[in-house]
């Protein structure tokens, strides 16, 4: 298949609504594979809590974020732990740090900056973990397969992580981003479509079908796939929420989680539970010939 449309996706480890995108993301990925691209470009959400305001939510303090949090997880589905937000204590609290992190490991390659990024917000949203800190980095970064951590080390010591991540909100002020989650949709190559040529700013969290209407409209020769076994997802994706199986299945929630126990009653997968619901790993390597 094809490249026919590449998706710049502004976000921020720490942003509740950039996780709850992530079923809709990963949807978006099962359904269009190697015709899509999502590329990751670091917001900075918080430079220094002390002089953040959120007006739109009216935030101001670290204990401020945690309701924000609960309602996010309510909406969406997505599990999320806010009491990290009562835990920390730091009134410089930045975001920055993480997104430094992150982009330390892109320069590794998109698979690995990909890897971090899910771990590290994961770690944040559902784990109550402070990934701003270095210690906690560090001990995450040991997790992600096919990273090299000394080189990751360097490259936070050096510079050309910070550099890079300058870049990235240089980039979010050349589109005139301040939120997140953003998309940018610019399609790839050719296309006979007209008008299909100009690029797509979505801001905030959208759902799958408003997603599927702007790719089909920048590349309506787009193929759709039918999403692969959940072992194999697991295999390729690592843990995965019960929502964001559902919705790459386009299925009820809770009819997901049925069949997840089920799954999970025959000994091929483990639930992890988490405050506001639960994640799925596989049990052991997964062999799709089995």
């Amino acid at each position: 298949m094809t490249l026919q449309v590449e998706i710049t996706y502004f976000t921020d480890p720490y942003c509740s609504w950039c996780w709850a995108t992530e079923p809709m993301l990963y949807r978006i990925r099962e359904t269009f594979r190697d015709q899509i691209r999502v590329r990751y470009v670091m917001g900075g959400l918080v430079r220094d809590m002390a002089e953040f305001y959120d007006a739109l939510n009216d935030i101001r303090t670290l204990a401020q974020v945690a309701p924000h949090w609960r309602m996010v997880s309510e909406r969406s589905g997505q599990p999320i732990d806010e009491r990290l937000w009562l835990e920390l204590d730091d009134p410089h609290f930045s975001t920055w740090p993480a997104c430094i992190a992150i982009r330390a490991a892109f320069l590794q390659g998109e698979a690995i900056g990909e890897r971090i990024l899910r771990r590290l917000r994961r770690a944040a949203l559902t784990e109550r973990r402070n990934i701003s800190r270095r210690d906690v980095q560090e001990m995450l970064a040991r997790e992600v397969e096919g990273l090299d951590l000394e080189r990751w080390q360097a490259d936070l010591e050096n510079g050309w992580a910070e550099q890079a991540f300058r870049e990235d909100l240089e980039e979010c002020r050349r589109y005139g981003v301040t939120g997140f989650p953003t998309l940018l949709f610019r399609s790839v190559g050719r296309v006979a479509t007209p008008g299909a040529q100009r690029p797509v700013l979505a801001v905030g969290h959208r759902s799958y079908a408003t997603c599927r209407e702007i790719l089909r409209r920048l590349a309506p020769a787009l193929q759709e796939h039918s999403p692969r076994d959940p072992l194999i997802l697991l295999a390729e994706y690592g843990p995965l929420t019960t929502q964001e199986l559902a919705e790459i299945y386009g299925q009820d929630r809770e009819a997901m989680r049925m069949e997840m126990e089920r799954l999970e009653r025959e000994g091929k997968v483990q639930q992890i539970p988490v405050s506001g619901g639960e994640f799925w790993r596989l049990t052991r390597p997964f062999a799709e010939s089995a």
